[in-house]
């Protein structure tokens, strides 16, 4: 059963008891004031010939006598079974009971009156001469009473009824609609696979459904974007291993087919695919580095300097490459909590690429600043630059810069790399959470930087 129709089951047993209970209380009423006639009924008719007395007097016009029984029939049943009326009540003088025949010894009983109308409750009280007298009240005034309360009643029975329908259908809208539609945009997405994100219309965020509502749009955009994201990844990664497989199986087939002959051909071949299978390990050991770091609880981090860090890798740069102007600008204190191995691979990824992708003797600007909570470390290079169009992908997993060719850069020295490399960069950088960015302006140069929060700890002194 849903949750709509248990409401509305509860809601309707709701109503239902509490209309009986009404009800239950009306007659309750009713029965209280009828046992006050009868209780009345029983008084006057303790002594039926001394009623009968006053009642004759009261006939004769007794003041006294009248004012005790203003609203009292008196008869007298003679043994005959005619009916004679002594005295009738002032409000109706017209008033005479119907007599079914059954009414002797029975106590008190409702009957009609002659001409119909209003009801009466009686009793029969034996006399001399096997008479009978007959003792009436009138309970047009319970009945009259009766009915106000039902009315009363009822008009409270559909109040309750309409705050109720309003409580159910402030619930309905606010809750279970809301509901049924992530239900349903729930069975959806996942009829597609995934493959079709749904986005569900929010209620009041300050509500539960509400931010529900916005947590299940969140979780479909975020998966969707992570399953594109792996489409993408797996599509990137079969094409660069592809290249290298082929390779492979095409120098396996030429040397089964016999077409490498000489010694030095066999040991070309080999060589390049050495080098191929060296650069599907590098692949492979990137794609590892990039599952690693999407846990931060596996980073060590302790206190690091960057401005050391930076200075290390510029003296490193200088060696390597001694015809190339290497610059460090270091500013302030530049103390991170980071774990030292990351933060380095990720800034020799910038230095390799800053030396990659710029002519040979350019100058290479490293440094650390601290920006109010923040420390910046940048690399600077004097290279071909990166297209504004461009700069939204560069650290994106495979992805290379397209212009390259066309602008005119110099071959790489170094064998092509993966493609993984600055997006290692930025799995660290936000495994630390961290900023990563690039400036560009094309033919003059781009600088990478990353940001840290700045820690006050003190680094220890290395062995």
């Amino acid at each position: 059963m849903t949750l709509r129709r248990r409401l509305a089951v509860a809601i309707t047993t709701l109503l239902v008891v509490t209309a009986l209970a009404f009800v239950g209380v009306a007659l309750s009423q009713r029965a209280y004031l009828i046992a006050q006639l009868d209780e009345r009924l029983s008084t006057l008719t303790t002594d039926g010939r001394a009623l009968l007395a006053i009642a004759n007097r009261a006939d004769a016009g007794n003041g006294a006598a009248a004012g005790l029984l203003t609203d009292v029939y008196i008869g007298v049943l003679r043994a005959n079974g005619a009916l004679v009326t002594v005295l009738t009540p002032n409000a109706d003088p017209g008033l005479v009971p119907v007599l079914l025949g059954n009414e002797r010894d029975a106590g008190p009983l409702t009957r009609a009156i002659v001409g119909g109308g209003e009801r009466v409750r009686l009793v029969e009280v034996p006399l001399n001469g096997g008479r009978y007298a007959v003792v009436a009240l009138s309970i047009a005034g319970v009945e009259a009473a009766f009915r106000r309360l039902l009315l009363a009643l009822g008009l409270a029975w559909l109040g309750v009824a309409a705050v109720i329908g309003l409580v159910a259908y402030w619930v309905d809208r606010l809750g279970l609609r809301p509901i049924a539609r992530l239900t349903s945009a729930a069975e959806h997405v996942t009829a597609s696979g995934g493959r079709a994100p749904v986005q569900v219309e929010t209620a009041d965020p300050q509500t539960e459904a509400g931010r529900l509502g916005h947590a299940f749009n969140a979780m479909v955009a975020t998966t969707a974007a992570g399953q594109e994201e792996l489409r993408r990844f797996v599509a990137d990664a079969s094409h660069e291993l592809r290249t290298p497989l082929t390779t492979l199986r095409g120098y396996s087939s030429l040397y089964a087919a016999g077409g490498l002959a000489s010694s030095e051909q066999v040991a070309d071949a080999m060589g390049r695919i050495n080098a191929e299978a060296t650069r599907m390990g590098r692949i492979v050991d990137d794609l590892l580095d990039l599952t690693a770091l999407t846990d931060s609880a596996a980073l060590e981090l302790r206190p690091l300097d960057l401005g050391t860090v930076i200075e290390e890798l510029a003296a490193d740069l200088r060696v390597r490459n001694p015809d190339r102007a290497v610059v460090v600008e270091r500013t302030g204190a530049t103390i991170v909590l980071a774990d030292p191995d990351r933060i380095r691979q990720a800034l020799t990824a910038l230095v390799a690429n800053a030396v990659k992708y710029s002519p040979d003797g350019s100058p290479v600007v490293l440094g650390a600043q601290r920006l109010g909570p923040m420390v910046r470390a940048r690399v600077t290079d004097r290279g071909r630059g990166i297209p504004v169009e461009e700069l939204p992908r560069v650290f994106d997993r495979f992805y290379r810069v397209r212009s390259a060719a066309a602008a005119g850069a110099p071959a790489p020295a170094t064998p092509k790399g993966s493609g993984l490399g600055l997006a290692i960069v930025a799995a660290i950088v936000s495994a630390h959470g961290g900023r990563y960015g690039v400036d560009s302006v094309p033919g003059q140069g781009s600088t990478f930087w990353l940001e840290l929060t700045g820690s006050d700890g003190a680094v220890p002194a290395r062995a």
